[in-house]
């Protein structure tokens, strides 16, 4: 199997870091893609390792596409991508020709960051001698104080990123994706921003965090857009 790790424009990297297997990967180039690839993995073998050593594979496999992404835009592809021969490769870089140069084009310029929040909610418990009725309103008062946090911390959400959007004003695009929070966390999601902006906009951001210390909001590494690909 050709297993593959991303879909470049051509020409190809000078650079040669090693896959999986412990090879340097090699370069397949089809008009004007290039495909990181790794000939001859046994795809079969690779869903049978054990769970430690399957996890290095996929650290492997997202460590080398970071390497190459910090030289220039690339589309990752998912851990244990592969194709049945260099000839599928070839077809496949050949249909999906237009697609995958106007996604290169889109992205060039852009990262993925993984942005998570939590908030610190004010307290609020009924006072341990109430009884009876006047328990049961205290109750209710404090599930209503808790539903009007939740709506609060919707709206600063979508105020944080507004402030990104405004900052970038008209020639740039920003992308978001929530996904599901972990943990303790009550925002956690992807944008897509471009590099050259990352710096301003988390200085602009920065206000918006002091009026709003109850957020503890994290940026990750720029990272491969990973969520963005069309």
């Amino acid at each position: 199997m050709i297993y593959t790790y991303a879909i470049l424009s051509a020409p190809a990297p000078a650079d040669l870091p090693l896959g999986i297997t412990g090879n340097p990967i090699q370069y397949f180039q089809s008009d004007r893609l290039i495909a990181a690839i790794e000939p001859d993995v046994d795809i079969e073998a690779l869903k049978l390792l054990p769970e430690q050593s399957l996890m290095q594979a996929i650290v492997i496999h997202d460590r080398l596409i970071c390497q190459l992404f910090n030289q220039r835009t690339l589309l990752p592809l998912r851990f244990g991508t592969a194709f049945v021969s260099m000839d599928a490769l070839e077809s496949y870089l050949q249909t999906e020709n237009i697609r995958l140069v106007t996604s290169l084009e889109k992205l060039d310029g852009y990262a993925e960051f993984l942005v998570t929040g939590t908030a610190i909610a004010p307290k609020s418990e009924p006072a341990s001698n109430l009884k009876g009725k006047d328990y049961l309103l205290a109750k209710r008062s404090q599930y209503l104080q808790q539903e009007q946090w939740r709506e609060q911390l919707q709206q600063e959400v979508v105020n944080y990123f507004q402030v990104l959007r405004d900052t970038l004003g008209d020639r740039y695009k920003l992308d978001f994706q929530k996904v599901e929070p972990q943990n303790s966390e009550d925002v956690r999601g992807y944008v897509l921003l471009p590099r050259s902006q990352v710096e301003s906009l988390q200085q602009a951001v920065r206000s918006w965090e002091t009026a709003h210390s109850h957020w503890q909001i994290s940026w990750s590494e720029p990272l491969p857009p990973y969520h963005f690909i069309e």
